[in-house]
């Protein structure tokens, strides 16, 4: 197998994302939906605790549902604001708030006070967004760097959530399809309309 240098892979990644028609990328997210809330209580997550997750734009896999469904059922939700320096902070998310466009990337963030790093160690579980994953949890993001300086810093935290990429199941690949470098922040594990995984069932 010949490994895809970054350019390359993100490039064929995203091909493949703009491949899908928009039945399939709703079908997925309505998959995606049931996937993440049927996979809470078995990772001991109950109504009540705050989960992070994203913002999805474009062709991305889908949260649009995921995010009315936890706060229907309980939890609260966070979710990225980008911050100067390629750096993020948090804020909370509930059906109804009020969206502006990001000055500093391509995506949408609620009007609302910004959280630091720190309110992490009150997050059970982090869903972040990628073009792709491989079977050792290695993270193709888009290039932007911000995730990757944000799990580096969520390291330093006492206590951390669960890392879990969320994908497309064609985009969850085996182990050198695309390069990767001592700045990737690894994931613990991965969801998609197929389930989800763990690379390390220490971390579950």
């Amino acid at each position: 197998m010949t490994t895809m240098d970054k350019e390359t892979a993100r490039r064929h990644f995203r091909d493949m994302r703009r491949g899908m028609t928009e039945y399939e990328r709703q079908e997925a997210a309505r998959a995606l939906c049931d996937v993440i809330m049927e996979g809470l209580a078995p990772l001991g997550i109950s109504p009540g605790r705050t989960i992070a997750a994203y913002l999805s734009t474009g062709p991305e896999p889908s949260t649009d549902l995921v995010l009315p469904a936890l706060e229907k059922a309980g939890y609260d939700v966070l979710v990225p604001v980008c911050e100067p320096g390629y750096q993020l902070s948090w804020t909370r998310w509930y059906d109804g708030v009020e969206l502006v466009r990001s000055p500093r990337a391509w995506v949408y963030e609620p009007v609302g006070e910004r959280l630091a790093n720190s309110v992490m160690t009150g997050v059970d579980l982090l869903l972040i967004p990628g073009l792709a994953v491989d079977s050792n949890g290695n993270r193709m993001g888009q290039g932007g760097g911000y995730y990757d300086r944000f799990l580096a810093a969520l390291e330093t935290l006492p206590s951390r959530p669960r890392k879990a990429g969320v994908f497309y199941p064609h985009e969850v690949v085996p182990a050198g399809t695309f390069e990767v470098t001592n700045l990737d922040a690894p994931l613990e594990g991965a969801v998609s309309t197929d389930g989800w995984r763990w690379f390390d069932p220490q971390t579950v």
